[in-house]
């Protein structure tokens, strides 16, 4: 039988983050991540589909099913026929699902695929380095972390995630000096709560690693209870990064100012 691999959904939309922000592409959002970030606006993909919700409805919204690779593929032909979008994988967290990263390849290979990943799980992200053609990491400061919650699945073991500030620092560490030299970028979201110099050490950390990829300090959109940092932490955060010879660019979420998913 097919793996299958718990897709949200599949859509076409405009990228609004990161370095190919603008950029008309196909999004494929999986299902499944155990980190807690607080400014997570994604939280409805967090879990896992019920085992028994199998196949494609598309136009349910969202899908939130357990699919299989070509079921994704062939969804993806079909938003954009002419194959003139890049494709960038998304959750949730796609690193939980490598085997359909792979087969993704496979079944477009024509397609440039994006992936999009907190930069938590170096050990996978290594063994899929080769299958995409660009990858948006995100850094994240320990302290915007609640304590990861564990998937349940009986179809593979997940690569463990972080769960203090040494282990963050290790896990960003190995990621950054996998990406350096690759078609890459970083992406700092920036809320309201730390201090500019509580980002000192995750720069050092980038400058030493991997000063050649492009950082983006996003500043987050208020959700919950977690505002937009003020412009004087933004002032500070990219005075901090020139000052370590970090290629520097501030960008809010631009899909969600234009209203896009």
């Amino acid at each position: 039988m097919d793996s299958r691999y718990p897709i949200h959904e599949v859509f076409a939309s405009i990228q609004g983050e990161g370095l190919f922000v603008g950029q008309p592409q196909v999004f494929v959002r999986v299902d499944g991540c155990p980190l807690r970030c607080r400014w997570c606006d994604t939280p409805q993909t967090w879990g896992l589909p019920s085992d028994s919700k199998q196949g494609t409805d598309w136009s349910a919204d969202p899908v939130r099913s357990w699919c299989t690779a070509q079921e994704v593929a062939e969804r993806v032909r079909e938003l954009d026929p002419l194959g003139r979008r890049s494709v960038s994988l998304t959750g949730g967290e796609p690193l939980m699902w490598p085997g359909l990263v792979e087969q993704l390849r496979k079944l477009l290979p024509g397609a440039r695929l994006h992936l999009e990943t907190a930069g938590a799980f170096p050990r996978t992200l290594e063994r899929l380095l080769d299958q995409v053609d660009h990858v948006s990491a995100d850094l994240k400061l320990p302290g915007d972390m609640q304590t990861p919650v564990p998937l349940q699945s009986a179809l593979r073991d997940f690569e463990e995630a972080p769960r203090d500030a040494v282990q963050w620092r290790l896990a960003r560490r190995a990621v950054l000096a996998l990406l350096a030299d690759r078609d890459a970028c970083l992406k700092l979201v920036v809320a309201a709560g730390p201090e500019a110099q509580d980002y000192s050490e995750l720069l050092d950390d980038v400058r030493e690693l991997a000063a050649d990829l492009p950082l983006y300090l996003q500043s987050v959109t208020p959700l919950r209870d977690v505002q937009a940092a003020d412009s004087k932490t933004l002032d500070l955060l990219v005075e901090m990064a020139q000052s370590r010879g970090l290629s520097t660019r501030v960008l809010p979420q631009v899909h969600a100012l234009l209203g896009l998913r």
